[in-house]
């Protein structure tokens, strides 16, 4: 297992899902994914090599507790968001990729019915 996954493969990883955009809103620095206007992934790249993911709130105690690394996100809703970072722990490439999954699938299963069909047509 490759335990070297950096946030520019981060990066390559959500934008190679579909209908994924990326944009700055906050400014330099801050990088965040979307879907259809939905953010599921930031990269505030200010604060090193941190991974920031929308996550469900019902799942919340069972990712922090399945995973030493993984924290409440430092700004955000709490159970809302989680977050990581390369900085301070080897995260298994495996466990980054079904991070990033779970929270796209999270993210996307919430958008309204006619948004999914607008971007699946």
């Amino acid at each position: 297992i490759r335990n070297d996954m950096n946030i520019e493969e981060v990066r390559d990883y959500c934008l190679a899902k579909p209908f994924v955009t990326e944009d700055m809103p906050f400014g330099d620095g801050y990088v965040t994914f979307r879907i259809a206007g939905k953010i599921f992934c930031c990269l505030p790249l200010t604060k090193g090599q941190l991974v920031q993911l929308k996550w469900n709130p019902d799942e919340f105690d069972e990712v922090v507790e399945t995973h030493a690394y993984v924290h409440q996100a430092w700004h955000r809703h709490k159970r809302h968001m989680i977050q990581f970072s390369f900085d301070e722990y080897a995260v298994p490439d495996g466990v980054v990729r079904r991070l990033l999954d779970r929270s796209y699938s999270y993210v996307y299963g919430r958008l309204p019915k006619k948004i999914k069909s607008q971007l699946e047509s």
